[in-house]
């Protein structure tokens, strides 16, 4: 009890730290929920891109409002935004510098669900495999094949059991084609961040 009643009493003499152990848990447990969503896409050409992109956007923008949200610098941004100016005017780079490093550590559990997200793959696929370039990948059977065909068809390569388009393009090709940008574009967003 005396180790606890310590940590406690060091957590709170450093609300720094504290923040930064918060925001590293939410960025832990983030990746956990993650691996732990059962993903199943839909595999109708309506609804692939809707749900693959919820995934890869709703989840994030709540952690980050969370994060946010919990951060103890929030009432201070409050009562400053608030205060009527006085003797003392009001400093807005101030309060930009405030906003920023709270903004900085709600974005890291988001930042690390849209990494796990994008490295697996599974919503990616789903969103964009109606996408696919079958003129480079696939073979010259599109053409006979009507748009909205084609498009039941390109929907159904996230889902194993009921793809029927194995004449038309490889699954393996399809689904190793989308992965690959996916992995490429986090890597893109790794290096927009450096």
């Amino acid at each position: 009890m005396d180790k606890f009643r310590m940590i406690f009493q060091f957590l709170q003499s450093n609300q720094e730290s504290f923040m930064n152990g918060i925001c590293g848990i939410m960025a832990l447990a983030s990746a956990q929920i993650y691996v732990a969503f059962d993903f199943t896409c839909p595999c109708l050409p309506g609804y692939n891109l809707a749900y693959g992109m919820g995934i890869l956007i709703v989840p994030p923008l709540v952690l980050f409002l969370l994060g946010f949200v919990m951060n103890n610098n929030v009432s201070m941004l409050a009562e400053e935004w608030r205060r009527p100016i006085g003797k003392r005017q009001k400093d807005p780079s101030v309060l930009r510098y405030m906003f920023c490093s709270m903004a900085q550590r709600a974005m890291i559990a988001p930042a690390v669900w849209i990494s796990v997200t994008l490295l697996h793959g599974e919503c990616f696929i789903c969103a964009f495999s109606t996408t696919v370039p079958i003129e480079k990948l696939g073979n010259d059977s599109y053409m006979l094949l009507p748009e909205k065909e084609l498009r039941r068809i390109l929907a159904q390569i996230p889902c194993k059991d009921i793809y029927s388009g194995q004449e038309l393009i490889a699954k393996e090709v399809a689904t190793r084609y989308l992965r690959c940008i996916s992995q490429v574009s986090k890597k893109q967003q790794l290096q927009e961040q450096a």
